[in-house]
């Protein structure tokens, strides 16, 4: 299935646009989980709320 079909038959009430941005937040977010100076416990706490985040609004939760 792809993205955009997903995405366009979202049930939390955002129009695709807003869910685009929301996506590209969470992958912006995961990203920073890269930094060094952050302790092992949280990035794998952080990164595994943003992934779930993101699974969540893709219908895969």
């Amino acid at each position: 299935m792809e993205l955009k079909e997903r995405l366009g038959a979202n049930d939390i009430g955002l129009a695709d646009a807003s869910l685009h941005v929301i996506r590209d937040m969470i992958l912006l977010a995961l990203d920073a989980t890269e930094a060094p100076n952050l302790s092992e416990q949280n990035r794998i706490e952080a990164r595994a709320a943003l992934a779930e985040a993101l699974d969540a609004m893709e219908g895969r939760a």
